[in-house]
């Protein structure tokens, strides 16, 4: 059994919609597939911003409308006719939003219930297509599977009462039906009432179903083939890696690389269930498996990511956010902060250097000392751990560091370890 999740730019309208219709029927001819789909891209903000209209008194029923619209319209290019299932969710929705408008507030809970829309929403338009098409595809509602706390707007999951409702409810649906379409991001407490998982949620809901039923494989379905050697957008010749590990997607989100966050995937690399991200536009791209380890292990430098920062010897005040890093350097504290709060503070580049084996034989300073005698600068390491190197570089070489750095990693043979 797979799991395919499909983000927000996946299933922007019909078009899209079409396209993952046709990703899930060719899974679905060889195993049964449990599809995870997200809201509409930019619908869960617009739902959030709309019960906050409510609650103050500011016109929430035009961005109800424009959710009503948008989705009608993908129903009817996608030639689906009346859809009763997503009129009687739109209804909901307005009547659940004209409650806060009457009460005056929204409280975390109220938002919860209303942002679960997105995915309710997406997910009824993406059965209706597949059954409409032919395909052998249920409907199914997470929020009697994923079971979780009352923290609204970030529930923890209760791991014991989700296993037994997946498998009390999906696993006899995956036995008699080849598609079973859910939601990502939301859940519910055991008394039903709606929870969410918080920023990210969807890539976490097709985890937490995954190891719930042992899926076989897990593929996350997005806009980029993979993980990549770099941003493609600042470097085009950026290559999408076969494999990473889980500590090597940890180091890139965390310093600005746009992957998906490692939390989110834990449960099931903690089951060695494969994890694979790809790519809705190039179905036929293989795109980066992550694992646990690599099967090969390789040294030097992997990937690189890169964010600008401010570097001060002030400390900035107890309310200032975004502190990336504070170093001692050669007596005195160097701190790094994402924005700039004090007028001497130095505009740097942070750059991040990640590799399962980034230290063996010292290939990964090599690599960068010939870089940064390529460009003749100066860098001031930051921080080193086992799988990453972080340095700055004065803002204005920044973005030729990155590109030298990354000529070095990708036509440089870097030896692979016995």
């Amino acid at each position: 059994m797979y799991i395919l999740k499909f983000g927000g730019t996946s299933v922007a309208g019909a078009a899209q919609i079409a396209a993952v219709a046709d990703i899930v029927a060719q899974a679905a001819a060889t195993t049964p597939v449990l599809v995870v789909v997200s809201a509409f891209r930019g619908v869960t903000d617009m739902l959030l911003h709309m019960a906050r209209s409510a609650a103050t008194g500011q016109d929430w029923q035009s961005l109800w409308q424009q959710v009503a619209d948008r989705h009608r319209q993908t129903a009817e290019e996608l030639s689906l006719g009346p859809c009763t299932e997503l009129e009687e969710l739109l209804e909901d929705l307005h009547r659940f939003c004209t409650g806060i408008a009457l009460l005056g507030e929204c409280t975390t809970r109220m938002l919860d219930h209303v942002a679960a829309y997105g995915e309710l929403l997406s997910s009824r338009l993406l059965v209706a297509h597949c059954t409409h098409r032919g395909e052998d595809a249920i409907w199914h509602d997470v929020r009697s599977v994923i079971i979780t706390d009352a923290s609204f707007t970030s529930a923890a999951v209760d791991w014991e009462r989700t296993i037994a409702a997946a498998r009390a409810h999906l696993q006899p649906l995956l036995a008699t039906h080849r598609i079973v379409v859910t939601q990502g991001f939301i859940g519910s407490t055991p008394t039903g009432t709606t929870t969410t998982l918080g920023r990210g949620g969807s890539d976490y809901s097709a985890a937490i179903l995954g190891a719930c039923l042992h899926a076989d494989r897990i593929e996350i379905w997005t806009d980029v083939s993979g993980i990549f050697s770099a941003d493609p957008r600042r470097i085009p010749d950026a290559q999408s890696l076969p494999t990473v590990t889980l500590g090597e997607v940890a180091a890139l989100a965390a310093y600005g690389a746009r992957v998906l966050h490692p939390r989110t995937i834990e449960p099931a690399i903690e089951q060695a269930i494969p994890v694979v991200v790809r790519n809705t536009f190039e179905p036929t791209h293989p795109g980066t498996e992550i694992v646990p380890e690599l099967p090969s292990p390789i040294g030097g430098i992997r990937a690189i990511t890169m964010l600008d920062a401010y570097a001060s010897t002030q400390p900035a005040a107890g309310h200032c956010q975004g502190l990336l890093a504070a170093v001692e350097l050669q007596g005195y504290t160097r701190h790094l902060y994402r924005e700039c709060f004090d007028e001497r503070a130095q505009p740097v580049t942070l750059v991040c250097c990640v590799g399962a084996w980034l230290h063996h034989r010292g290939t990964a300073l090599q690599q960068i000392a010939e870089a940064t005698c390529s460009l003749g600068c100066t860098v001031d390491v930051v921080a080193s751990t086992p799988q990453s190197i972080l340095f700055t570089v004065d803002r204005s070489v920044g973005q030729q560091m990155l590109e030298a750095l990354h000529q070095k990693i990708v036509t440089v043979s870097v030896e692979a370890i016995p």
